[in-house]
């Protein structure tokens, strides 16, 4: 009887071993290896990086480790609700002496898309994305972030070359690879579309990975970009035009009347009145049509304030050669500039720029040593601070591969105004070729959106999907439709067109319904 059961063993013993050097030959034969706990990941071994946690995690909330900083848009302590039972990878990596890049990757436990979204930090970095990489993790994607090498302000800045290129470009790059790395042991295979949507200073990690590190990514999208870091000097300019003496400056309502003047104006000049301007280069309004025409008053604008706003819409220009530093904003914008004039000094994110990138300086007060738009540009424009710039519009390698890029910017943005994003995809087309850039490359404008998606938008679209399917078919979006949602309604779609076409009302049936906008090329 013993005997017989130890035979029955054996022989079971024996069936699974076959089995499993079946599926381990099979797996291998596909070039797949077996999948890995989540954590067992805490014992995996990768250049100059140490795993610090590898924990499965429940579905429901999540809560950033204490004293974390919070991502920039993201307010303090914020709870992430409605998350998937997911694994949580973090690890810090050090390429250089003096890196220390914090990043996290989180996996879906079940349902994942097959599919790796990568996160940039937004505004100057300096904490883990949580907001972004909770999105991308609810959408089925596997993610991750960083806080671009820093923690905080940009004080890191001083005597410290390598956390700047660590800012830059690589803590963006490091982290996509790391995290490629750790998603194909977890899973035991490679995504099949590996992607990153980035607003902003995340914009910039999105598109330096096309310029610089063409087979990071299948497909980019970027919103509220420059290409131009170091010369975004519009928001200080901002500043500098409303407080040039005590009648320059311009209350926060004031702003509601001048954009009440300006879409009443120019509403109408695409055809239909919906408080949206199509595009706003047409607009040619002049902020002295509501000038006061006696005293002050909150519906008028004092000459020094009409001044004050040509000058804002001019954007920063150097004194003595009249050349642009940076775009300015666009006609219809008005309804954010209190955020950048109101307070009793400049945008942090300007301010900042300026104390420890371009004068180098802990201790510059903006009253003392005002900006000069003439030799301070020379400053910003060192070697050095060049670093952090995505410039270069020849992305050949990243087209040549396959990679697609997707350009969709906010008529409305005032942090980074969108002639910046304008003049670098007419750079990209003259560098790579106009047969090229249509096939890969895509520029949307989109009229009424602001910034990044914490200032709210007129819409947004499945940016994921909608690159993956540009991948798959090779057939470049010739159409974006927009949705509007508020309180969990769609209350508006609106189609997008590449530029320089914009959308045009059909005369017939309500405005904020796509199917009644057609496409037109301005003159």
């Amino acid at each position: 009887m013993m005997r017989n059961i130890r035979k029955a063993i054996v022989a079971l013993t024996a069936f699974f071993a076959v089995a499993l050097f079946s599926q381990a030959s099979a797996t291998a034969s596909l070039g797949l290896a077996a999948p890995a706990s989540c954590e067992s990941l805490a014992f995996l071994s990768l250049p100059y990086t140490t795993i610090t946690s590898a924990q499965s995690v429940a579905a429901g909330a999540f809560v950033p480790p204490r004293g974390a900083p919070p991502a920039r848009g993201a307010p303090p302590a914020e709870t992430y609700r409605n998350l998937p039972a997911f694994c949580r990878v973090t690890a810090t990596v050090k390429p250089t002496s003096d890196s220390n890049i914090k990043m996290e990757v989180w996996m879906p436990a079940t349902g994942w898309k097959g599919a790796f979204e990568g996160n940039g930090s937004a505004g100057i970095g300096g904490a883990i994305p949580y907001n972004a990489i909770a999105g991308s993790l609810r959408a089925g994607y596997a993610t991750a972030g960083s806080d671009t090498g820093h923690e905080g302000d940009s004080s890191y800045a001083l005597e410290h070359p390598e956390k700047v290129i660590d800012f830059g470009d690589r803590a963006g790059h490091e982290m996509t690879v790391k995290a490629k790395a750790i998603i194909r042991t977890h899973y035991g295979k490679d995504p099949d579309f590996s992607f990153i949507n980035g607003c902003g200073g995340s914009a910039q990690t999105a598109q330096l990975a096309a310029q610089k590190y063409p087979t990071d990514y299948d497909a980019i999208a970027v919103t509220g970009f420059s290409d131009k870091t170091h010369h975004i000097f519009h928001q200080m300019w901002m500043w500098d035009a409303t407080h040039k003496g005590e009648a320059s400056y311009i209350p926060a309502e004031k702003f509601t009347v001048l954009h009440s003047a300006v879409v009443k104006a120019c509403d109408a000049l695409d055809g239909v009145n919906d408080g949206v301007l199509e595009d706003p280069r047409q607009c040619k309004f002049d902020p002295e049509e509501i000038q006061c025409t006696g005293a002050d008053g909150p519906s008028c604008l004092t000459a020094p304030q009409v001044e004050a706003v040509r000058k804002i819409y001019a954007g920063p220009r150097n004194p003595f050669t009249h050349q642009q530093i940076f775009p300015g904003p666009q006609r219809g914008s008005e309804l954010t500039w209190h955020r950048f004039v109101n307070g009793q000094r400049p945008f942090d994110l300007a301010a900042d720029f300026f104390k420890y990138f371009v004068f180098k300086d802990p201790n510059w007060d903006h009253k003392k040593r005002p900006v000069n738009f003439h030799s301070d540009v020379a400053l910003a424009d060192r070697p050095e601070n060049l670093v952090v710039n995505a410039r270069n519009p020849d992305i050949k390698e990243f087209v040549k591969r396959g990679g697609k890029l997707l350009m969709w910017e906010g008529w409305n943005d005032t942090s980074i105004p969108p002639g910046a994003a304008i003049d670098y995809y007419n750079s990209i087309v003259a560098t790579i070729g106009a047969k090229s850039a249509k096939d890969s490359v895509r520029l949307f404008m989109a009229p009424g959106k602001l910034h990044c998606g914490w200032e709210g938008s007129h819409g947004t679209f499945d940016v994921g999907a909608e690159l993956k399917r540009w991948v798959e078919t090779g057939k470049a979006p010739d159409r974006i439709v927009i949705s509007g949602v508020a309180e969990g309604n769609v209350v508006r779609t609106r189609p997008l067109w590449p530029y320089p076409q914009v959308a045009t009302y059909a005369g017939m049936g309500s405005t904020n319904d796509a199917a009644n906008l057609t496409c037109n090329t301005p003159k």
